[in-house]
């Protein structure tokens, strides 16, 4: 198994009371794909708490495991696999009345065996697509997120204009290698023009099977049809709630402070990019998070977060190692 190790900190400190914080549950669980890319499921026992609702197999993590340990015997306990290869997918904390559940999502990236309910429970594979179809626990809902969301999002240059042809001409190897997220940037271009843009890029993602957001309006991005929309960090705080529909369409937000996070939380928000981590060339005199500061703020957030700054693809497993979904990139991407 791959071994990365995380420091166990409780999230959430302003909502997680002295009483309950000594009944914080650690559970471990794991996102389990197979050859088609669909995800293993399980179905709660109707007489549990929060029963008769789907979730990601896992358990109780004991206090002489490691993370890696617990979840290893978990999913044999339960799935009668062997896990070889998983790494940190997402962290997230619900709070009870009573107790407070830390939930220590990993992706299980390589396994072993034919799983079944060895414990009676109904099991199923379901294609990423249709997640948002299913009944989960409220606390899984960032899980799914991040289930579905890839390691890498790509943030396009502004183009020279509308319909560049070297633009368009860099984006298809980008997608070629594959990218299977674009963000399409084009700050200098009217409305009309940018909205001519998004259906060329568009197009372009499709035929790669890639997903693209606008950054702009919700209305927008609507009236054009792409996967969804980014919202910048003026435009997060013109929403007072999510602003596209629940389930198959995006929406993503630049954030930098923890209050630029509780606010995508707030209109729920599917993920947030969160700059600058390093130092870069377009931003020289702004101080950048660093690596704790990023933990700090990715403990305590409900939804997956991309590492913008400074970024190259050798930076994903640390971003890993650090809570993050993986990493957002122009230069990093665009030219790799």
């Amino acid at each position: 198994m791959a071994s990365v190790k995380i420091q166990i900190k409780p999230k959430n400190p302003d909502t997680i009371t002295l009483e309950n914080m000594s009944k914080t549950i650690h559970v471990v669980a794991g996102v389990i794909t197979n050859s088609n890319d669909d995800v293993l499921l399980a179905l709660r026992d109707a007489q549990a708490h929060q029963g008769g609702l789907w979730e990601f197999s896992g358990g109780k993590k004991e206090a002489d495991e490691t993370v890696e340990q617990a979840l290893q015997r978990e999913l044999h306990e339960e799935l009668d696999i062997t896990v070889q290869q998983a790494r940190p997918l997402i962290r997230i904390s619900h709070a009870y009345p009573d107790k407070t559940i830390l939930l220590d999502v990993w992706k299980v990236e390589r396994w072993t065996g034919q799983p079944k309910g060895k414990e009676g429970q109904p099991i199923a594979w379901c294609p990423k697509s249709e997640l948002h179809q299913r009944q989960f626990p409220a606390a899984n809902y960032p899980i799914i997120n991040a289930a579905k969301l890839p390691d890498t999002y790509l943030i396009t240059p502004e183009p020279p204009k509308w319909n560049d042809k070297t633009f368009f001409y860099q984006l298809e190897r980008c997608l070629d290698q594959p990218i299977q997220l674009v963000q399409l940037r084009a700050k200098h271009l009217s409305d009309k023009e940018y909205c001519y843009c998004a259906e060329k890029a568009l197009n372009l993602c499709e035929r790669y099977q890639a997903q693209l957001l606008m950054n702009t309006s919700a209305e927008m991005a609507l009236s054009v049809g792409t996967h969804g929309v980014h919202l910048d960090s003026k435009r997060l705080y013109e929403y007072s709630e999510r602003p596209l529909p629940n389930g198959s369409l995006w929406v993503a937000a630049s954030c930098h402070y923890a209050q630029d996070l509780q606010q995508a939380q707030t209109i729920k928000a599917n993920f947030a990019v969160l700059s600058p981590v390093k130092l870069t060339q377009s931003h020289p005199d702004v101080k950048p998070l660093g690596w704790s500061a990023f933990w700090e703020l990715t403990e305590s957030a409900q939804l997956p977060i991309y590492a913008l700054g400074g970024m190259q693809t050798v930076d994903i497993p640390i971003t890993w190692a650090h809570g993050g979904q993986g990493i957002a990139s122009i230069r990093g991407l665009w030219s790799q």
